[in-house]
């Protein structure tokens, strides 16, 4: 198979949707020798945060020098962003060769009834493409929850990340924070380490700190507290931490958590014997670009495009424009999925919007832009169905000025669609 052949081959499994549960991932694996056995890992879950802080924590191990593979999800342009090896994507030959071995494998087990997933294809592809790049350490992060969850078809790992827990895929993982936690925890492995996040609920936390001990495991928490706060700017946070200045190019105050976050996951790994000095920090973090992560794609017009998808990513995102945009007319362009709490981030963003196009992002599971302009009218006065995303942005483009700006946010995919206009242009 070619590259585009091995895609279609992927989204071919996407009927199979996303079902927790560890059989089908262990038949894959078992099928190729368990190849996960023979990596090491950063294990990471979590709601939010999950992506910026696996990419933090990648970036760091490879200006240390380790060979580091980063699995994560979802790609926001090219599905290949999901496997990479210090921050390269896997070439198109090698991810068609790696998906050719496992297809007859994976027609073999339908066959025996068994249907393997779009994810636990990836997961097994990024396993079998680390191995065969003889990668020292990868990061993992996990797809949805923890316990259930293909990556956790690993047997160890040398620390596990438990990013901020909030209220997300309910119908899955639970409808309290404390059910959610529990999943996220399961990530756990006898006698290991785990690492949390700054939890707003103490008792999250509290909980999280339970698990690990029953787990036998070291409990380290985050570094927030040696942490000093310098500057904050639209484009990112500067930081005292460990007597070193840290520029963190990612916007919000929740990205200096999710740094606390993963300066803690690279200590424990210094106590391991990775060697990683403050310099190879520093160097990690400044170079740092993570897409669609409150992205500024734009200067002039002033253009930001975020893929918060859930209550908890929004606030994030709404205190980002009360801080640093009160000056300006906000003009969004929002689409966001039908199976997302979507009335909690209307009331969040509506009320600081001029004017908004509804749109509808490039996936079956989205909201309608007739309904969800509907659900918008009550909050903002000047709103708009567009259902294509490309003529919603080119309409908010066309009533942007000096003192303006573009907001593209409510899903991934529809950060999806933007990026790839921004890409062609």
């Amino acid at each position: 198979m070619n590259y585009d052949e091995s895609l279609s081959f992927i989204h071919s499994r996407l009927k199979f949707g996303s079902r927790p549960g560890m059989e089908r991932i262990s038949a894959l694996c078992e099928a190729f020798g368990d190849p996960q056995n023979e990596l090491k890992f950063v294990h990471v879950a979590g709601t939010n945060g999950k992506g910026s802080v696996c990419w933090m924590i990648s970036s760091v191990l490879s200006k240390a020098g380790y060979k580091t593979g980063l699995f994560t999800s979802p790609y926001v342009v090219d599905f290949r962003e999901r496997i990479q090896i210090d921050g390269r994507m896997i070439g198109k030959e090698e991810f068609a060769s790696v998906i050719s071995e496992i297809k007859p494998v994976t027609e073999r087990l339908s066959a025996a009834g068994i249907e393997p997933t779009e994810f636990e294809i990836i997961t097994l592809a990024a396993f079998l493409c680390f191995k065969k790049q003889g990668c020292d350490i990868v990061v993992l992060e996990t797809g949805l929850g923890g316990k259930l969850d293909s990556t956790n078809i690993i047997s160890s790992s040398e620390v596990s990340v438990i990013t901020s827990i909030s209220m997300d895929h309910t119908e899955v993982l639970g409808d309290t924070l404390l059910k959610i936690a529990g999943q996220k925890c399961g990530i756990f492995k006898q006698g290991g380490t785990v690492v949390s996040y700054p939890q707003k609920d103490f008792a999250i936390e509290r909980y999280i700190k339970d698990r690990a001990k029953e787990a036998g495991c070291d409990y380290v928490q985050h570094e927030l507290s040696r942490i000093r706060l310098v500057q904050q700017e639209l484009d990112g946070s500067t930081v005292i931490y460990s007597g070193c200045t840290f520029k963190i190019p990612l916007t919000g105050k929740h990205q200096i958590y999710n740094f606390a976050t993963a300066a803690a996951a690279l200590i424990v790994l210094k106590k391991k014997g990775y060697e990683i000095s403050r310099q190879n920090m520093i160097d990690g973090i400044s170079s740092l670009s993570v897409p669609a992560r409150t992205e500024i794609v734009s200067r002039s017009p002033l253009v930001i495009i975020d893929g918060g998808h859930n209550a908890e990513g929004m606030q994030a995102l709404c205190d980002t424009v009360r801080q640093f945009l009160s000056d300006r007319k906000i003009i969004a362009v929002f689409g966001i999925m039908r199976d997302k709490d979507y009335r909690s981030c209307i009331a969040e963003l509506a009320p600081l919007c001029s004017r908004m196009y509804a749109t509808t992002p490039s996936n079956p599971r989205s909201l309608p832009s007739k309904e969800l302009a509907g659900l918008l009218k009550p909050y903002c006065k000047k709103v708009k169905a567009v259902e294509d995303p490309a003529k919603a942005y080119a309409a908010a483009l066309k009533k942007c000025d000096k003192d303006s700006a573009v907001i593209v946010c409510g899903s991934l995919y529809l950060a999806a669609d933007i990026k790839k206009i921004q890409n062609n242009n």
